[in-house]
C-alpha cells in the first residue's frame, strides 16, 4: 500500500500529516490538535470509512 496523504486521528476525528509511513503500516504519528500520538488511534481514509459504517460503532442502539 502507498502511503496515504493523511491519516484521521480517532481521538479528535481530524486529519494529520504528520506521520512516518513504512511497509505499509504507520510507525509514527502525531495529532496537532488534540497531541495524540498512540498509533493505533490513527486511520486512513479508507479505515476511517469502514468504522464509520460499522453498526457495531454506531451511538444508536
Amino acid at each position: 500500500m502507498a502511503s496515504p496523504d493523511y491519516l484521521i486521528c480517532l481521538e479528535c476525528e481530524t486529519p494529520t500529516y504528520v506521520f512516518e509511513w513504512k511497509d505499509g503500516k504507520t510507525i509514527e504519528a502525531l495529532c496537532q490538535i488534540c497531541g495524540n500520538e498512540d498509533i493505533e488511534s490513527f486511520a486512513t481514509e479508507e479505515e476511517y470509512e469502514a468504522l464509520a459504517s460499522d453498526n457495531r460503532y454506531s451511538s444508536h442502539p
